[in-house]
Parts: structure tokens; sequence; C-alpha cells
């Protein structure tokens, strides 16, 4: 497991394993003891397929907690990335207890036992450049909608449950027309490792994934050799990363959570924290008093040098 950054800035750590736990609920005991411990803040998720979430803290408490896992867990195959920011991007510490640590909704799929090839950011452009292989974007329609692999298929997912369904349509499709090779990817490696347990599952034999998903290949990849168009959404503060794995272009909008570009700023819909062009005409008026009043308390509470809970990245 590599160590995180030596910075006076937050270490924030992106980290999943999926491993078979007997006992997940003394596991999320033992998770909850060791972050109160190091002062850590973020979310955990612990089901009997693993543990996945994200955790920000000091770097010598990140450092302390990552050891801890390495040397007195079963999570010593963690797939971790670490990033940093100025402020805390968490506001309190939740272990919560799960059927499964991203919600497909098929607790019986077992990634532990069932994955595909995990394919390097290195070799990921041959993979994928090979016109007998389909790329398929796992991640949800308001990610993809601000940046994908050139080629990729989108199977248009408002939430990960509805993967399957897709999944399931493709492999009732004539063998002629069916996929021989499968690659998959997403953000950081955890959605589409498990959308290929899922497709060996139902009878694709040749399935891969990007290790470390587009973080990893956005690090690893000079961007003239980059295969990746757009940005690449995140889930907390910076709302979308570009190459570089800079804060992108976008806002997030705080009424309906979707990422919004310029354009979608300078649109008459636009209201920061109560509407933009893709919820304006589905909420009421209720609602939009309602979003304007919790926008006011958000810049009251900002002048004021102190922290509003309301506010939290879509999932």
């Amino acid at each position: 497991m590599k160590s995180p950054p030596k910075t006076n800035r937050y270490v924030v750590a992106a980290l999943y394993q999926f491993i078979s736990l007997d006992n997940p609920a003394s596991w999320q005991n033992r998770l909850k003891e060791i972050c109160q411990h190091c002062q850590l803040t973020g979310t955990l998720l612990v089901a009997p397929e693993g543990l996945n979430g994200t955790v920000a803290g000091q770097h010598s408490d990140i450092e302390k907690f990552t050891n801890w896992l390495e040397n007195k867990t079963p999570f010593k195959g963690l797939e971790i990335k670490f990033a940093l920011h100025d402020e805390p991007p968490f506001h309190r510490m939740k272990v919560r207890l799960k059927k499964e640590i991203v919600t497909m909704g098929q607790p019986k799929i077992k990634p532990s036992e069932q994955a595909g090839i995990y394919v390097a950011p290195d070799e990921w452009n041959q993979l994928i450049s090979d016109p007998d292989v389909l790329v398929v974007d796992t991640r949800n329609s308001y990610e993809t909608a601000i940046g994908k692999f050139r080629g990729a298929t989108d199977p248009q997912t408002a939430t990960f449950r509805e993967f399957p369904a897709w999944a399931e349509a493709l492999a009732e499709r004539p063998a002629t027309e069916r996929p021989r090779k499968i690659a998959m990817y997403c953000t950081g490696g955890i959605r589409c490792e498990k959308s290929t347990a899922l497709m060996k599952s139902i009878g694709f034999d040749e399935v891969y994934h990007l290790k470390g998903g587009i973080l990893k290949y956005l690090e690893d990849t000079p961007e003239d050799d980059s295969l990746w168009e757009g940005e690449c959404f995140v889930f907390d503060s910076r709302v979308s990363v570009d190459h570089h794995l800079q804060k992108g272009s976008y806002q997030l909008c705080h009424a309906c959570k979707m990422p919004l570009s310029k354009d979608d700023m300078d649109a008459e819909q636009y209201v920061a924290g109560v509407s933009c062009p893709n919820c304006f005409e589905k909420t009421t008026e209720q609602q939009r008093s309602r979003f304007a009043e919790r926008a006011r308390q958000i810049d009251l509470a900002r002048k004021r040098g102190i922290q509003h809970i309301g506010v939290r990245p879509k999932k």
C-alpha cells in the first residue's frame, strides 16, 4: 500500500477492496474506533463483499489509519488514491453497514471471486483501440455527459442499479451481435470491477477493467497520448477534474446535484443554489423557495467563517 503524501494540507484517501467478510458488523465497530482515534472525517461502507469509502485528515492521521489497515486487518490489497484539499472536505465521520459496498442491487455477485482481468493504464489505449472490443462506461449519465473515453459506449444509466438491466439486454442479443471482448471503466475502479463480475456471471468470458479507473489513467498517461475526452466528475467539492487532476470547469447545482458548465450557468433558468437548466422544469415554486433559503443560509455561514452541513455531492 502506498504512503500518503507529506503535506500540511488535508489529505483525502479514496479506497476500496472487494474481499469476503464473514462478520462485517464487527469491522464496522473497529473502523469507527480507529477513525475516531485518528480524527478522520468522511464515509466508509462495509459489507459482506468488502470495504469502500473516502476519508480525510492530516497526513500523520491518514498514515496511521492506512498503516492500521495494512497491518491489522484483512484489507491488505486496497485500491487507494490520495488527493489534497486546502479545507476540510467532509463535516463528520460515518461508518455504515451495507449489503453492498457499491449498490448494484446484486449482492450475490462476488467480485472477489469472479471479476474480470485488470488492465494497467499504460496498456489501456492498446486494448480499447482494438475494433473487436466493446468499451463500456459503467458510470451514470450525469458523469458521462462531461467526459468519457473516445468511442466508449454509454449505457445512459441514472444510477448504478440500472446497469444490470442494460447488461442483461446485451447478453440477450443473438450470438452474432454479442461482443466477444468487453473493456469496462469507471472513476476509481470499483464500479467497473463489480460490473465485470456481473458480465461474467451472465455469460461473457473475455472481460477487462481499467485498474485504478479514470483517475489513475489520467495520473499515469501524458495528455498527448491520452484517449480521454473532456473532464472527469468526482464526488467531492472539486466537482470535476481535468487531465492534470486539477479542479475542472464545472460547478454543482445544489438543487439537483448535476454538474454545470459555463453555458449552463449563463442560462436564464440558472439561479445559484436554486435551479439550473436540468431541473428548473422539474421543481415546484415551493421547492425553489426552500432551495433559495438553503442557499441564503449557506452564504451566511460562509460569511461567518463556519461550515454549513446541508450540501452534499451526488453519488
